[in-house]
């Protein structure tokens, strides 16, 4: 039999919406933790592109001038005195080391990390035909 008491209608129809209240409260803090998620991946993943790029342009425009001086060292036909081939020589890898730091700090490492010792390549490479035998 229906109950045509209109307290108790009117109690089970609050009971009922605020169900349906709870219900979409917790769905939605449901939908904000996922949409936090999802936004803190996506804020990673930028981080991440960004560190990428600002260290490929550093190493392109630091490393350049690294190499190329290595190269000039290595290739010049014209006669320099050996203080000014040493001088470019340890120029070579100053230039090498800041790059590597620099690099190493963008991806946020210590500017001490053993890998910083890669910005001395072009001064190792150079080293055999400037102080080598035939030099």
């Amino acid at each position: 039999m229906a109950n045509d008491d209109p307290k108790v209608s009117r109690s089970s129809t609050r009971s009922r919406v605020a169900a349906h209240v709870l219900a979409q409260v917790s769905s939605d803090s449901e939908m904000t933790a996922e949409v936090a998620t999802h936004r803190e991946a996506d804020q990673r993943a930028l981080d991440i592109v960004q560190r990428t790029v600002v260290s490929l342009l550093v190493l392109v425009m630091m490393g350049t001038v690294s190499a190329v001086l290595a190269i000039y060292l290595v290739v010049s036909g014209e006669p320099m005195a050996r203080g000014d081939v040493i001088g470019l020589w340890i120029m070579t890898g100053v230039v090498g080391l800041i790059c590597s730091v620099t690099m190493l700090m963008i991806n946020r490492r210590r500017p001490y990390h053993p890998l910083v010792l890669l910005g001395l390549l072009p001064m190792a490479f150079s080293w055999y035909w400037i102080f080598g035998p035939g030099a």
